[in-house]
């Protein structure tokens, strides 16, 4: 077995071969994720473009910071991904992205998987100053018996819930009214710093937010395949971006999942022009694009 970091090998799994994950395992990758998602009654696969962009995160070194379990054809049977914002917010993070394919969750790999991930990620806060709580962070769906004995069992515990919505657009939207001198416009590129720095402010106030660094940004937020422009928004006061909603749409997702959806992504009010009504403006002016395009749902997470 490879494993980076001088880590322990997993005990009883013999069966598996460890090392990190490579960008040509990323087909693999995504199979997995499809397969979980089957399993798991979830929809976090995204597109293998989704998959091979994790490999150019300038935050994360593949070849430290994962470890995948192969079997003897190839498959993944297992995967750690770890993720720390370089910048802290309130806390230093350390994300521990784990995921085991519904075949292979015998507790002995599971475990193995959990430990190295702890391990891996402990070293890293170990390198941060102690000027905030060090956090190692988990996520699961909350039907998910499965990840909550795992993670429990590893001493996590809950401290956050996050809903996904939907909402039909056959039914009414109101239209988009704002207070005079205040525009909104699709994002284009010319917008694209201001739009950044109007998320930075406005999500500093959310629980458990870390800096983006504009690379991140450009890679994974504006630069997704999935990122619509055309169907994003930005909201004006003069020159100045006072709100912003970055929206999503996936054809292939779409026709994995048999429905017809576009997502609210990332929605903000930066604090100065907070209780105007600018984010209903935002919310009801993309759903109102998103019903232009063809689709029958708007989707969000809070």
């Amino acid at each position: 077995m490879t494993t980076n970091n001088h880590l322990p090998q997993p005990p009883n799994t013999s069966e598996y071969t460890f090392r990190p994950a490579r960008r040509e395992d990323a087909p693999a990758i995504f199979q997995m994720m499809l397969d979980i998602d089957v399993h798991d009654n979830r929809t976090w696969a995204g597109t293998l473009a989704d998959t091979e962009k994790e490999f150019d995160d300038p935050n994360v070194n593949v070849e430290t910071d994962t470890l995948a379990a192969f079997t003897a054809d190839g498959q993944v049977a297992a995967l750690a991904w770890l993720y720390a914002p370089p910048e802290p917010g309130e806390e230093h993070l350390v994300f521990l992205w784990n995921n085991f394919h519904p075949d292979h969750r015998a507790n002995d790999l599971a475990d193995a998987i959990m430990d190295w991930a702890e391990a891996r990620g402990r070293q890293i806060l170990a390198e941060r100053p102690r000027d905030r709580p060090h956090v190692l962070r988990i996520s699961c769906m909350a039907h998910n018996a499965y990840r909550k004995e795992l993670h429990t069992r590893h001493g996590f515990e809950p401290v956050r819930y996050f809903f996904e919505m939907r909402r039909d657009l056959s039914e009414p939207i109101a239209a988009v009214a704002l207070p005079p001198g205040i525009v909104i416009r699709p994002w284009e590129p010319e917008l694209d710093q201001r739009t950044y720095e109007a998320f930075e402010e406005a999500f500093q106030d959310h629980w458990g937010q870390a800096p983006v660094s504009k690379d991140v940004w450009d890679m994974f937020m504006v630069g997704r395949e999935s990122f619509r422009p055309d169907l994003s928004f930005v909201i004006l006061d003069g020159e100045e971006v006072a709100g912003f909603t970055l929206n999503y749409l996936s054809p292939e997702e779409n026709k994995r999942n048999g429905i017809q959806e576009a997502w609210v992504g990332d929605l903000g009010v930066r604090r100065r022009w907070r209780k105007r009504g600018f984010a209903t403006a935002l919310l009801n002016q993309s759903m109102r694009a998103f019903a232009a395009e063809g689709m029958d749902y708007a989707s969000l997470g809070v």
